[in-house]
């Protein structure tokens, strides 16, 4: 049995080691090691992808310790959470355009201030696609946030998630004010008024996923028509909203949507009409090539939503046959969970049912 040493490796594959592994790990693990070693750090085509959390202070304080050896041409991400440790680094530590391949941002719990501050400098980095916020609870007014990320020059990605969903700030109604964001994720709750002056922002948009949960969003029928030509993907979350509210927005949008995904939380049995959602499809989504909704239903002991269970074949139609679209049931003891989606298997089945009853003590 033939033995190698490790370091018998080229320098190729231990790049391609590197790509798995965090950038603080890779310099305590080699940078001591060897001349040899040190020169791999030092190779221009590397890239780092740094995380810090400041939730013990040693370890911080040498990862940090870590990430200032390192050339600034050389960090392709960083992931930061906000703690006494992180604050105090940032303060030092700045972010400019030195950071010419910094490609991607994450940001936990900052608090408002300190984000706000952050925010202003990223848009003078010249090659940052992809912007993560997890706001800090203190934070209540997310307006800020997305005007400054909306101002950054090449973004693609932009993501922000909050326990709170104001957005205090007008349409966008110049050029000047579009942004670059192909990808937007809304992780919080929005309503359908809020989102359509996001949207308005965003006109190269290509996928949106976002949070509804709004039992009376009574804006929705003066909600202007949006144009989003770019627009093929929506992942939708619906909390507590009947169909016929959640529905309106949908058929403001115009675009070329190839992929609709639904999850609902609710008793409205409304969201399971299969003729209700052909009708949408073909009236506004002509182009749709797959299709997933996802429908949790409490179940309350008035045989109304078991009843319901047996309507399923109505997704047996030639509509959902042509499609290869397929319904599924669920049945627990406390909800029933309904889905559609594409057909996947070499299988014919089109409908089916799965129980899943507990015994009650």
């Amino acid at each position: 049995m033939v033995m190698t040493c490790i370091e018998n490796l080229s320098n190729e594959i231990f790049y391609e080691i590197f790509d798995y592994l965090d950038g603080c790990d890779i310099y305590k693990a080699f940078s001591n090691l060897n001349h040899r070693f040190e020169k791999c750090l030092q190779c221009s085509s590397l890239r780092f992808k740094i995380k810090l959390d400041s939730s013990s202070s040693k370890i911080f304080m040498n990862y940090s310790k870590q990430v200032r050896l390192m050339n600034k041409h050389q960090i392709l991400s960083l992931d930061l959470r906000s703690g006494l440790y992180i604050d105090e680094f940032l303060s030092t530590f700045i972010i400019n355009s030195s950071f010419n391949y910094l490609e991607s941002i994450t940001l936990h719990f900052m608090e408002e201030y300190f984000l706000l501050s952050l925010l202003h400098h990223f848009i003078y980095l010249p090659r940052l696609l992809s912007l993560n916020v997890h706001a800090d609870e203190t934070l209540t007014d997310l307006s800020d946030v997305y005007r400054l990320g909306f101002a950054l020059p090449i973004l693609k990605y932009f993501k922000i998630k909050s326990e709170d969903w104001i957005v205090s700030w007008p349409f966008a109604t110049t050029n000047q004010q579009f942004s670059t964001v192909k990808h937007l994720v809304i992780d919080h709750y929005c309503t359908f008024d809020h989102l359509a002056t996001i949207l308005s922002y965003t006109p190269h948009l290509c996928h949106l996923c976002f949070e509804h949960q709004s039992d009376h969003d009574s804006n929705v029928e003066i909600i202007l028509p949006i144009t989003l030509s770019n627009l093929t993907r929506i992942s939708l979350k619906i909390i507590r909203s009947d169909y016929d509210e959640v529905i309106k927005f949908p058929k403001k949008i115009s675009s070329k949507l190839k992929f609709l995904r639904l999850t609902s939380q609710s008793n409205d049995v409304i969201y399971l009409v299969s003729h209700l959602w052909e009708r949408l499809i073909l009236q506004h989504f002509p182009n749709l090539e797959k299709f997933y909704l996802k429908h949790f239903e409490s179940i309350v002991y008035d045989n109304r939503s078991r009843n319901y269970l047996w309507q399923g074949n109505q997704f047996t139609s030639s509509f959902w046959i042509e499609r290869q679209w397929i319904f599924h049931a669920e049945i627990y003891t406390d909800e029933i969970i309904y889905s559609i989606y594409p057909h996947k298997y070499n299988n014919k089945k089109i409908f089916s049912i799965k129980l899943i009853l507990f015994p009650f003590f």
